[in-house]
């Protein structure tokens, strides 16, 4: 079953916030993902796990192409399979 905006959202909020070791209410969606200062093999790891949780393959570099939290999202919904 398709996740919602809001579900994959606080997921990735969730785990950004853990590796970055800051509040999640520190944690904007539109907040570009370099200023969380994660290295890439945290990004990865955490895509990783995205993958798995949300059941389809996600590019490594996602949230770098991306840029945002919630340009990632924005990107799963649209090519989510229904």
């Amino acid at each position: 079953m398709p996740k919602t905006f809001n579900e994959i959202s606080d997921w990735i909020v969730k785990h950004i916030s853990i590796q970055a070791e800051i509040d999640p209410s520190e944690v904007a969606l539109d907040t570009d993902i370099v200023n969380f200062r994660l290295d890439s093999l945290i990004l990865v790891n955490i895509t990783t796990d995205l993958e798995e949780w949300i059941g389809m393959e996600l590019s490594p570099s996602i949230f770098w192409e991306m840029g945002t939290i919630a340009a990632t999202t924005q990107w799963i919904i649209e090519n989510q399979e229904v």
